[in-house]
């Protein structure tokens, strides 16, 4: 795009009349036009000004035009934006952040980004703030815990690898003072049994009585296929509220069933671009309720990066009409974000969810009727992500998968003292690539499994 001043277009339209004006005070013959006079015949002053008149029309008419034409220039040349697929609007780029390839954590088009970030996480989870975090889920975990977990009680309900690491990110820190793991068991004898999370009275009775400051859950554990439904979430949250504590839910693997964070009692819930909002993993994404916003503000992280306190800070200065810097944001990933947001939002929240249900439970009955077990035993089995037994290690593994096609993902402990030959096999059914088409990725998945079986 090139800067600076431009030339206005020369008036060349101004050309045949003046050149009949001056023909006609000339007494000059038109060639091609019979009606006016021949050679030595002056024109009438009439017809003089007649063209007089068209010149001055046209003048009027130039200098409309030219100025309607530089004054769109204007916000041309001191809003130039050097790539046009980057921030057409944008400014150009001499900031020590970011290049002309990324777009400006200050422009306006981010400012606008990140109020949509906000306020669409606020209207699908019923949250009072949501928060983003740079990195990714487990940035977004670890940044709760160091912000809201150091030096106090912690319970865990344990479902498998992934909320392990809550396990881990508190062993790493040394975050809690003490924390209580409650494990999901097998609900039969036997080989390949379902498991089931730790019942609902056993939790509830271990919250009375050690009386944790913080409780944290997975909705939807990745490892075992396992999901907690509403009426388990708002047990757990009636009673860590009771003895004056705040219920943590991790949703990053929840796909498009979304959890209303007041009906079911949640003070903070983590989400992730990746897999619910079919768009790039860049963040973490965290809500907050009303209890836990006003409890932040007295709390002090123990990560600079991490530092949720700080993310909340700048989110709320975007939604103040401003923006403010902490460590550079991933703008380029939060725009496909937001994209993805209002795709989905257009299309409708009620809509992913129900077509999210209806092609886990086709899945589901696929694989059973191959002779596939479910980890997850029933009324616990979540329809984004689907683990089964598996006796193959090509299968465990995901090779044959890969060889006809197909990426799934290998099977991984539980930490929730399986047996030693524990193996499994695991699918994430997100994105809404194959929720707007149920019957084609079922299709896709029947006829991989097929050629490998």
């Amino acid at each position: 795009m090139a800067l600076g001043r431009r030339r206005a277009c020369p008036p060349f339209f101004f050309v045949t009349p003046i050149a009949r004006l001056a023909r006609a005070f000339f007494c000059l013959e038109y060639p091609k036009r019979k009606k006016y006079a021949p050679i030595g015949r002056p024109l009438s002053l009439e017809f003089a000004f007649i063209e007089a008149k068209s010149i001055f029309v046209l003048l009027l008419w130039y200098r409309i035009a030219n100025t309607a034409y530089l004054i769109h220039l204007i916000p041309e040349a001191s809003v130039p934006g050097l790539l046009p697929n980057v921030d057409r609007e944008g400014l150009l780029e001499y900031s020590v952040v970011y290049t002309d390839r990324s777009i400006n954590h200050m422009s306006q088009l981010f400012q606008g980004v990140m109020r949509d970030i906000s306020s669409i996480l606020k209207k699908v989870y019923n949250a009072k703030a949501a928060i983003v975090v740079p990195g990714s889920g487990t940035f977004g975990m670890e940044a709760v815990a160091r912000q809201f977990a150091t030096n106090k009680k912690c319970l865990v309900i344990r479902n498998g690898w992934f909320s392990f690491r809550w396990s881990q990110i508190f062993d790493m820190g040394s975050i809690p003072s003490e924390s209580i793991v409650l494990k999901a068991r097998p609900v039969e004898s036997g080989t390949q049994a379902a498991y089931a999370p730790a019942p609902i009275e056993e939790v509830v009775a271990a919250i009375k009585e050690h009386k944790p400051d913080l409780v944290f859950a997975p909705h939807v554990e990745t490892a075992s296929g396992m999901i907690l439904p509403d009426d388990y979430l708002r047990a757990v949250a009636d009673a860590v509220h009771a003895v004056g504590g705040m219920f943590v839910l991790d949703c990053i693997a929840s796909g498009t069933i979304w959890v209303d964070m007041q009906a079911c009692g949640v003070d903070v819930l983590i989400s992730a671009p990746q897999k619910g909002w079919s768009a790039s993993p860049c963040c973490g994404l965290v809500m907050l309720s009303p209890l836990a916003r006003e409890r932040i503000d007295a709390t002090t992280s123990t990560s600079f990066a991490c530092d949720l306190r700080k993310w909340l800070q700048i989110m709320e200065a975007y939604e103040n009409g401003g923006f403010a810097y902490h460590a550079t944001l991933p703008t380029d990933s939060l725009t496909t974000l937001r994209n993805v947001m209002k795709e989905t939002e257009a299309y409708g929240f009620d809509k992913v969810q129900a077509e999210q249900l209806e092609l886990g439970k086709r899945v589901r009955a696929l694989l059973e009727s191959k002779g596939f077990r479910s980890v997850a035993a029933e009324g616990f089995q979540a329809p984004g992500v689907v683990v089964s037994y598996t006796d193959d290690d090509g299968i465990r593994s995901g090779k044959k998968f890969a060889d006809v096609g197909l990426q799934v993902a290998a099977g991984v402990p539980l930490q929730c003292d399986e047996p030693e030959d524990f193996k499994t096999f695991r699918l994430g059914l997100f994105g809404l690539d194959k929720l707007h088409d149920v019957d084609g990725a079922l299709a896709r998945f029947a006829n991989a499994l097929e050629r490998i079986l």
